[in-house]
This record gives structure tokens, C-alpha cells and sequence, in this order.
């Protein structure tokens, strides 16, 4: 049994969290509505208000890897993660100009419908199927992220904390789809929002010490980092040149080509609006980082720097979660676990969501135009429920914080997203190159991650290079030696 268990809790905060979980699938049922066709249950219909979109592209990337695991990178670190966060806002201005517009022609069914025009159904399916690899692997580290939790303080296995979570969320996904799950997005970001606000004016109230002066004490204030060599710039992973230019391609490729964030930007009413949520959203993630931070070092501080076996605990990850069950009145400390479980749903939801449709419209478009589409879109929930499972209980050994290993698994496969569509959007390559340029990054991407020291914000930015480079040498083989092209 780990450190943390039920003994922090007391009735009135299990009370809280059994009320809030289920007040979050009765409310996401309701707000779902009653979608008639696979079209309204993916996309809403494009009717949802832009600011709401914009909260649930925050809440869907960031809120459990936030809750957890920000606080845990600045407690054995600095506020040297904000580097990153500034190459995602300048990430999304680039995703606006010259993705988004794309995606706003035409009867754009998922991110990936640009491909099938471009290079036919065949690529279509293949990058579908490199998303699906993405997301599969990424947030299944994001389900174990919201199973840490209930296991900690339950003392439940990882499987039965995993299964939890994952029936409560396909209770309301479901029947709503897409619009519960945005609107319950923007309910999961006000309530852990308020709990890291919460725990910072309780500890700044019970602290006799300043927290400021004691982190600068500690060397923990520090903002940017440059690099003493050109070898480091690659493989220390927080610098301002990766978090600059690894940030902004990572963001280029999260909201540009993962159905995960388009699903939701294809919401809005045009192009106008999806613009303002997706650029917006880049500065909430902002403050919302920046909060979390603060967290992390208002915890250094209360608990003198302790490494995290002196208290007992199995990983950084579970400080945060110490300190409510031991520190936070009762009731607020039910109603920050009952946050963390929310927002664990959320992500889940999300991801349930872009998966199904992406499977439905990219893989096995002719099923989105039977009668019985709507129930064939709610059993993949199902399918996709399950898989998550399995793939969650195989990252429950990792002591790693979480949310470097999640963004990190996201380069095996982001470099492929982003290097198709620029190619796709500003060249006249065919399907010859992309398909060579595409197998090279995947593979080149898995010698480079397994066999070498580049730190894991250069990984997209190394994959477009990759696809690129290839793509380019057999489109000039193919002009010198004037192969056919289709």
C-alpha cells in the first residue's frame, strides 16, 4: 500500500466526489442532446460558441498531465517548462494562418478528408491509421495518469482504477458524443482551475516562510535556459531553442493535424471562430502552466525540498496529491479529487471521440452513410473503450512524470502528421514521395527516440526534417530520371 490512502479522506469528501462524478454524466448526457446522424454526433454541427472550444481544447491537452504531473516538474525543477509553452502560443499562430483555413473548404469530415483529395483514399487510410498509432499511445499514458489518483488513495489496482474511469466516461460519450464532451470540458477546466487556486491562498495563509525567497534560495526561479554547447541545445531537454522551436512544432502538429484538437475547431461556425479558440486557447495554457508551476513550488516549499521517497511516496507524481489528503480542509479536498477524476474523464472522452470518428469517416467511410450510422458510431465508443484499457494498464509501471513520457511518445508519430500536410498543402509532390517520405520518418523516428540522447521536444521538428529530406531526394530522382508520376 502506498503512502497515500483513503485514511486523508472522510465521508463528506467521498460524499463530494461520488455527487460531482455523477452530476458530470448526468449533465454530459443532457447537454449531448439527441444527435440523429454520425455527422452531428462528431462534429455538433458546427454551433458551439468559440470560447467554449477554446476551454476544451485547454482542458483535453492539458488537464490531468497538468494536475498531476506540472506541479511534480516544477518541484524537482524550475519554471524552465514555460519555455515550451511559449513555442506553443507562436505554434498556434502558425496553425491558424496556414492550416486552419484548410480544413474550412469543402465538406471537411475529419483532418485527414485534406488527404484523401490530395493524394487519394489510400493515404488517407495509411495517416489515419499513423493517428490512430498517436493517440493510442499518448493517451493511453494519460488514462494511467488519472488512475494514479484513485489507486493512491483507494489502494485499488491500476486495472480496477483504469475501469473505473473509463465506464464512467463511456456512460455519457456515448449518447452525447462530441458536444458532451466539450461542454463538460469547460466545466472539468473551472473546477481544477479553482483547486490550484484554492491550494495556493490555503498554503500562502498556513506558510510562515516566504515562498518566493525560498525557491530563489533553492536556485528553483530560474525562466530560461541557454544552451553551453551545441550539443546540449539537442539533448537537455528545457532551453529556450527547444522549447521554442520543439514547442511550436509540437503545437503545428497537435492543433494542425491531430483529429484529437481539429475535431474540435471544426466545431465552430467558420474559420473566423475556430481561429480565435485555437489562438486563445494558447494563452490559457499559459496562465493554467504558469498556475501549476506556482503550485509546484508552494509544495517545495511547505515540504522543505523532501525527495519523494523521504515522504513516502512511489513517484513525484503523487506530491500533489499528499499534500490535499494531508494538508487541504475536508469537503475542498474531495472536491479537487473529484476535479482530477473529471478531468481524467475529459481527456478520456476526447480521445474516444476523435478516434471513433476518425475511424468511422477515414477508414470506413461507406458505414457514415448507413441508417443505423449513429448506432455504429456509439459501438466504436465501446470498441475504443476497451483498447484504451489495454493500453493504459501496459504504462503502469513507468516512474517517470507523466507528462514528459505522454508528449514524448507523441513524437514517434507527429513529425509523419505534419510533414504530409505541408507537403500536401504547399508542394506538387505526388503519392510516390509521401508514401517514401512517411515510411522514413516512422522508422527513423523510433532509431532516433530508442538509440539516441535528443531531447524529446525536438522530436516533430527531427520527423518533418526526415520527411522532407526523403520525400525531396525521390521527387528529384524521379524529375532526372522522368519516372511516371501519379
Amino acid at each position: 500500500m502506498d503512502y497515500l490512502d483513503a485514511t486523508g479522506l472522510n465521508l463528506l469528501d467521498l460524499a463530494v466526489i461520488v455527487f460531482y462524478l455523477l452530476l458530470c454524466v448526468f449533465i454530459g448526457i443532457k447537454v449531448g442532446g439527441k444527435p440523429t446522424d454520425s455527422n452531428t454526433y462528431f462534429r455538433t454541427s458546427g454551433n458551439t460558441p468559440w470560447w467554449a472550444v477554446s476551454f476544451s481544447i485547454v482542458a483535453t491537452e492539458t488537464s490531468m498531465l497538468t494536475v498531476i504531473s506540472i506541479p511534480a516538474v516544477a518541484y524537482t525543477g524550475s519554471f524552465v517548462f514555460l519555455q515550451l509553452v511559449f513555442g506553443y502560443i507562436i505554434g498556434r499562430f502558425i496553425v491558424a494562418w496556414l492550416i486552419l483555413p484548410s480544413y474550412f473548404k469543402g465538406d471537411q469530415k475529419t483532418a485527414y478528408t485534406f488527404f484523401k483529395e490530395r493524394f487519394g483514399t489510400r493515404f488517407q487510410k495509411v495517416i489515419s491509421v499513423v493517428f490512430l498509432m498517436t493517440r493510442l499511445l499518448a493517451d493511453g499514458v494519460r488514462l494511467f495518469a488519472a488512475a494514479i489518483p484513485i489507486k493512491v488513495i483507494t489502494g485499488l489496482d491500476y486495472p480496477v482504477a483504469i475501469a473505473i474511469i473509463a465506464v464512467l466516461t463511456l456512460a455519457y460519450t456515448y449518447y452525447g458524443g462530441l458536444k458532451s464532451v466539450i461542454w463538460i470540458d469547460v466545466l472539468q477546466l473551472g473546477v481544477y482551475i479553482f483547486g490550484a487556486i484554492y491550494i495556493l491562498l490555503y498554503t500562502a495563509g498556513i506558510l510562515e516562510d516566504s515562498v518566493f525567497d525560498y525557491i530563489a534560495d533553492a536556485g528553483k526561479t530560474t525562466l530560461i535556459v541557454l544552451p553551453t554547447s551545441f550539443g546540449d541545445a539537442y539533448t537537455i531537454t528545457y532551453t529556450l531553442a527547444a522549447g521554442i522551436f520543439g514547442g511550436m512544432f509540437l503545437s503545428m502538429a497537435s492543433h494542425g493535424t491531430d483529429q484529437l484538437i481539429v475535431q474540435r475547431l471544426m466545431a465552430c461556425r467558420d474559420l473566423r471562430a475556430s481561429q480565435w479558440a485555437l489562438i486563445a486557447s494558447g494563452f490559457f495554457v499559459l496562465i493554467q502552466i504558469t498556475l501549476f508551476l506556482i503550485v509546484g513550488m508552494y509544495l517545495y516549499t511547505w515540504y522543505q525540498g523532501a525527495h519523494f521517497t523521504e515522504l513516502g511516496l512511489a513517484n513525484n507524481d503523487e506530491i500533489i496529491l499528499r499534500y490535499v489528503l494531508d494538508v487541504i480542509p475536508h469537503g475542498a479536498a474531495g472536491l479537487f479529487i473529484a476535479g482530477l477524476f473529471a478531468a481524467a474523464m475529459s481527456t478520456l472522452s476526447s480521445s474516444l471521440s476523435a478516434l471513433s470518428s476518425s475511424t468511422l469517416f477515414d477508414l470506413f467511410p461507406k458505414l457514415s452513410e448507413r441508417d443505423d450510422a449513429i448506432f455504429i458510431s456509439r459501438m466504436m465508443m465501446v470498441v475504443w473503450t476497451v483498447i484504451f484499457f489495454m493500453f493504459a494498464v501496459s504504462f503502469s509501471d513507468t516512474e517517470n512524470p507523466i507528462v514528459e513520457l505522454g508528449l514524448g511518445i507523441a513524437g514517434f508519430t507527429y513529425g509523419a502528421l505534419l510533414g504530409a500536410f505541408y507537403i500536401g498543402r504547399y508542394t506538387s509532390y505526388t503519392t510516390r514521395e509521401v508514401f517514401p517520405g512517411l515510411i522514413a520518418c516512422v522508422v527513423g523516428m523510433i532509431f532516433v527516440i530508442s538509440f539516441s540522447n535528443l531531447a524529446w521536444p525536438w522530436f516533430t521538428l527531427t520527423g518533418v526534417i526526415i520527411f522532407f529530406t526523403v520525400s525531396t531526394l525521390i521527387y528529384g530522382i524521379n524529375r532526372i530520371f522522368g519516372l511516371k508520376r501519379y
